[in-house]
């Protein structure tokens, strides 16, 4: 983790805190985002985060991660407030995470009808949806523009979508959160609007899985 991280008072992390989820990097990610000044942390957890689904296959994990990762690592967590599927709120800001993605392989995969399902239990009138996951759409003009920017994530070696359009649709008609927070994409670190709703790649790697990018910051009036 960067540490090179600016003052504030709600502090994100939109997932992959590890690589494989050990027990040692876990405490010494608790213990450093413990030292920082901000008064809230708030974390999701990643597809790199092992042991963190207690629904996780682990059939389906892919080889290279198979036998890795803490048990319910979350508990690790000390320091920060995990969401996932649930919310929090702050000076009267309302936050909610969940970490369900459609790459298959890891934890928290689910299958993109299963995904549509998992969507449309987010609350509505959110300030603040934190996914790992990147939202993916092609349903309006709006969402044309976004994905083409940032969300329809292309490999060098072939085309993969990496967000979920039903994500992308759920915010825009029923959701509507002012601040959509993801990771999970290297690609098209920043932040674009389509309006309604700011949607931000905080991703601190870019493509080569070097931590490059800064962490970026946002304002929201308290209520």
């Amino acid at each position: 983790m960067v540490m090179d991280i600016p003052d504030g008072d709600v502090l994100i992390h939109a997932g992959d805190m590890t690589n494989y989820g050990s027990e040692k990097d876990l405490k010494k990610f608790n213990e450093q985002i413990g030292k920082l000044p901000h008064k809230h942390k708030i974390v999701v957890a990643g597809n790199h985060d092992l042991g963190f689904d207690d629904t996780e296959d682990l059939k389906e994990r892919l080889p290279q991660y198979q036998g890795h990762g803490t048990p319910k690592g979350y508990n690790l967590l000390t320091n920060a407030t995990w969401l996932h599927d649930k919310g929090v709120e702050i000076d009267g800001v309302t936050f909610f995470g969940s970490s369900w993605h459609p790459l298959y392989g890891y934890p928290f995969y689910r299958p993109r009808p299963q995904l549509k399902e998992k969507w449309t239990k987010l609350p509505s009138n959110l300030d603040v949806l934190i996914t790992h996951t990147p939202a993916l759409g092609e349903s309006t003009q709006s969402a044309k523009t976004i994905c083409n920017r940032y969300l329809d994530i292309f490999t060098d070696t072939a085309p993969e979508r990496w967000g979920c359009r039903y994500l992308l649709e759920e915010i825009e008609t029923r959701v509507k959160p002012k601040f959509h927070v993801f990771g999970h994409v290297h690609q098209g670190f920043g932040a674009l609007s389509n309006g309604n709703t700011t949607f931000v790649n905080a991703a601190q790697a870019a493509k080569n899985n070097v931590i490059s990018n800064k962490p970026l910051v946002f304002y929201i009036s308290k209520k």
